[in-house]
């Protein structure tokens, strides 16, 4: 095997790491005293703030159809946001507020359940993540 130019080029990149790799800095940290658990989409534990995320809502469900879903769980029917793209259509993403964040910890019981045919993925949210949705999609 020779040590010439073509395998030092590929020797460097190979020390940059791969592709989609942070760069620079240390990693990311967790908050001194909080578990988090990142996944493809969102943030599954953590400390709850009251809100959850859903993930993979039929597109036809409704703040109705999401309202009875969690309905065991009080969330606050008024906070449910189902979001949209561009040109209007369904993205099977929703927000909701739930009364207590010990409510919305109870609810994450309900990951990958179902609605209708579609499993569910549900992920930890926020109030701030609530009101940027609510701000865009809360008049539909």
């Amino acid at each position: 095997m020779s040590s010439g130019p073509n395998l030092d080029s590929r020797m460097e990149g190979l020390r940059r790491g791969p592709i989609g790799m942070r760069s620079g800095g240390p990693p990311r940290a967790n908050p001194p005293g909080v578990l988090v658990k990142r996944t493809g989409g969102g943030i599954q534990v953590g400390e709850h703030t009251g809100y959850l995320r859903m993930r993979g809502l039929p597109f036809s469900a409704s703040r109705e159809d999401i309202y009875r879903f969690f309905e065991d769980y009080n969330p606050i029917a008024e906070s449910i946001v189902l979001t949209y793209r561009s040109d209007g259509r369904a993205t099977g993403e929703a927000y909701v507020a739930f009364d207590s964040p010990d409510d919305s910890r109870r609810a994450m019981e309900l990951h990958r359940k179902t609605m209708g045919t579609r499993y569910i993925e549900l992920f930890l949210s926020n109030k701030e993540e609530h009101g940027r949705a609510l701000a865009r999609f809360g008049d539909r």
